[in-house]
């Protein structure tokens, strides 16, 4: 923002005195008078923003502690750096992050966008490396579930013999919101993921995370052949083997008979010697008609390099790069932008859950985060089925005419009315800004300067002559539309259609009809056993009460505590069997029945079986035996309830070349007209697609040469709706058997309750057997 600056010359205030005569100055001593004052003030003036100029530069490298900027790494892309300062070896590099999972996309896609890129694939994390993730869809699902880390984890980039920060344990919870909230199942309740060094940083350092060695073995098409750590070390060896070649030359040239021979020829011949045993080593690693070599190709290009590395302190060759990850911070300025203004903590927006907040004073228009573009071509890649049908080869298909939901991710992706593309930013806890209307809003979205941008062309070419692309190659800024103090909360105004959603939502939102009044996921309920006995406020429930099962968790049993009264756990289906209280004996001491499932169920959803029998009975397990595990799919993200809309970009930043989808939404929201252009577009998909559904079939090695998977599935979806149809025609029938069942049922119970006098007895009996 420019300031006017205006020069205000002192008034001589004129006195007359007797003792004084005035006398007129001539105009030329006047002139050069002012013109050295001119002088005088023009260079003070501009020092003065010269000084400005150079402290408000050093002030940025002073404050700015994680910078965005190119990578090291050839054709990397954007990498995150250290900013000015030096990190302590386990230290925290930078705030925490979210984790927001990607779930089951394959299976709930038509085949024609599966076949499509799906550029979130070059930065999402497999699930099971993190804790609290198996109960989300269950363990035999674990594989079909990723994790978006849009922070550092998708940010920083990998070299696997330079990793320098570590994982820390992240968390699980839903930042307090109460059971009756309508934000339940609108933001990921995975955070708290950061990274801590490993080693002393220094300032402009590259961070490096470890993305494992057999991300990079699926990818040699993208990055080649790239060495792993026991290629490096071969290498290491061959050129120690080398180098003690010239060490082997230099005693023959030391004891050749030529009087005119110097140490600076001896040196001379040493480096002929090293250069060409080297570019032996490197001609064989580049010969075509040798076969590609890991080894080989950790072997530095550069000689000079290669000597370097090998010396004491050198790190071998993993580290012939770690000079050049290191940058300066004038450069980092220059080339980069500044990603750490942005904290993370509780919202001050109801419902909101997280919120960003800033770390430092940004004036009105400066940079608040810079923000990379994930881009999804279709919107209808993030759609979930949540009805299921089995084909005619008794596969479970999704149930595409029926209802669905979208995926959480959508939640954290900006879109626009007319058009099927998604935009998804990452870097820096960006995706915590949440939403506020108009003026108290603080922080708005803008293209990045162009050449900040890898293909700012894209901005002037339609979505689908790029959207295959397999990089990211726009940005976003997000800036200040006024003053933002440190510790203000950071929020954007999504747009109309967003709020409009979300007042629907509100208004719409029923706990009481979708969830128990006590309901509380297994990571609380886990919390709440740490806590004392005597605490009235949490008591586990027994086999009286309402079952567990019901609210979607299941209670379990530690097998250590098991072993201990001599459960053999071979013949269990888990080492960790799941259980139920009887009664509770004592403080902390409690009656429980071990229960053994039985398969007899083919629901792909579930690890959890149709029905189970009772096993053996022990007596005085503690709180500590037991804990929670959430039911697959039960958890709230996975809800038809749970609020879905993406961020809206603003019309007049959005080109219209963009501009795929009908504006004409005829009463329904943004989502399902969208949704409905998306189904055109896929009819005719299919129709160009129909000769080529053979050779479909044949390149997946299944047995459907006669039909397509997907006509199979709109069959199948037909005959189940048929099947529907014709189940209700025997309505009459069925309410008779079931009336039959209900007799029995009571029966049983009678039965039951007849047993039930016995409980005791058996009780003791059992434990008895135990002991």
């Amino acid at each position: 923002m420019k300031h006017s600056r205006s020069v205000i010359g002192r008034s001589r205030r004129r006195s007359r005195s007797r003792s004084h005569c005035w006398y007129r100055l001539p105009a030329r001593i006047i002139s050069l008078g002012a013109f050295r004052t001119f002088l005088i003030i023009a260079t003070t003036i501009t020092t003065s923003i010269i000084k400005t100029t150079a402290t408000s530069s050093t002030m940025a490298h002073i404050e700015c502690g994680v910078y965005l900027a190119p990578s090291s790494i050839p054709g990397a892309g954007l990498g995150m750096y250290v900013g000015n300062r030096t990190i302590q070896e386990g230290t925290a590099v930078t705030d925490e992050d979210i984790l927001i999972p990607i779930i089951e996309r394959t299976w709930h896609n038509e085949k024609h966008l599966t076949e499509k890129n799906f550029l979130w694939d070059e930065y999402i994390w497999n699930s099971n490396i993190f804790p609290f993730t198996e109960p989300e869809i269950g363990l035999d699902l674990l594989d079909d579930m990723q994790m978006v880390s849009p922070g550092v984890g998708s940010a920083a980039n990998c070299y696997l013999t330079m990793v320098n920060v570590v994982d820390n344990d992240i968390k699980v919870s839903r930042e307090g919101l109460l059971n009756d909230s309508p934000g339940q199942g609108a933001f990921s309740i995975y955070h708290g993921r950061s990274f801590r060094a490993t080693n002393e940083m220094e300032p402009g350092q590259e961070i490096f995370v470890n993305y494992g060695e057999e991300y990079f073995g699926h990818r040699e098409h993208i990055y080649g052949i790239l060495p792993m750590q026991d290629d490096f070390d071969a290498a290491d060896e061959i050129l120690k083997i080398a180098q003690s070649l010239t060490i082997y030359n230099d005693g023959i040239v030391a004891t050749a008979e030529d009087e005119d021979a110097t140490d600076e020829d001896d040196e001379t011949v040493r480096e002929e010697v090293w250069d060409d045993l080297h570019s032996v080593i490197k001609d064989i690693s580049n010969n075509p008609y040798t076969k590609p070599s890991r080894m080989l190709n950790a072997i530095p290009s550069d000689p000079s390099i290669a000597k370097e590395v090998l010396e004491d302190g050198g790190g071998g060759t993993a580290w012939q790069d770690h000079k050049r990850s290191i940058r300066a911070l004038e450069w980092l300025e220059e080339h980069g932008q500044c990603a750490d203004n942005i904290g993370v903590g509780k919202s001050t927006i109801p419902d909101a859950g997280r919120g960003a907040f800033a770390t430092r004073f940004v004036p009105s228009g400066g940079l608040v985060s810079p923000a990379p573009l994930v881009h999804v071509g279709d919107l209808d890649t993030m759609a979930m089925f949540t009805e299921h049908v089995y084909n005619k080869k008794d596969k479970l298909v999704p149930n595409r005419s029926g209802a669905y939901t979208w995926q959480l991710m959508l939640n954290y992706c900006f879109a626009h009315e007319q058009s099927t593309l998604l935009l998804c930013p990452y870097g820096l806890l960006s995706s915590l800004i949440n939403h506020s209307s108009g003026e108290n809003a603080n922080t708005r979205i803008q293209w990045s300067e162009k050449d900040r941008m890898r293909h700012p062309e894209w901005l002037e070419n339609p979505i689908e002559a790029w959207a295959a692309e397999y990089h990211t190659g726009l940005q976003f800024d997000f800036v200040a539309k006024r003053d933002i103090e440190k510790g203000e909360e950071l929020l954007i105004d999504y747009g109309p259609l967003w709020q409009d959603a979300w007042d629907t939502h509100v208004r719409a939102f029923r706990f009481d009809e979708y969830r128990f009044e006590q309901y509380l996921p297994s990571y609380e309920l886990d919390e709440l056993l740490l806590k004392e006995d005597n605490d009235l406020s949490f008591r586990l429930r027994t086999e009286d009460d309402r079952d567990y099962r019901l609210d979607g968790v299941q209670l379990y049993c530690r097998g250590w505590y098991l072993a201990k009264y001599g459960i053999e756990m071979q013949h269990w289906t888990r080492e960790t069997p799941m259980c139920s209280i009887v009664r509770k004996l004592g403080k902390d001491s409690y009656l429980v029945r071990i229960i053994e499932w039985i398969d007899n169920s083919k629901d792909r959803r579930s690890d959890y079986y149709a029905y189970h029998q009772k096993s053996p009975i022990i007596r005085g397990l503690p709180r500590d035996a037991f804990f929670f595990e959430d039911l697959p799919y039960a958890r709230d993200i996975h809800q038809e309830w749970a609020f879905r809309h993406p961020m809206m970009i603003p019309d007049d930043m959005f080109p219209k070349i963009w501009k795929n989808a009908d504006n004409e939404p005829n009463g329904r929201t943004f989502l399902e007209f969208v949704k409905r252009a998306l189904d055109d577009e896929e009819k005719d998909d299919e129709d160009e697609g129909e000769d080529d559904d053979d050779d479909d079939d044949e390149d997946e090695g299944e047995d459907d040469d006669d039909d397509d998977d997907e006509n199979e599935e709109e069959e199948d979806n037909e005959d189940y709706q048929n099947d529907e149809e014709e189940d209700d025609d025997d309505d009459d029938d069925q309410s008779d058997d079931e009336e039959g069942d209900i007799e029995d049922n009571e029966d049983d119970q009678n039965d039951e309750e007849e047993d039930d006098d016995d409980d005791d007895d058996q009780s003791d009996d059992e434990e008895g057997d135990i002991e």
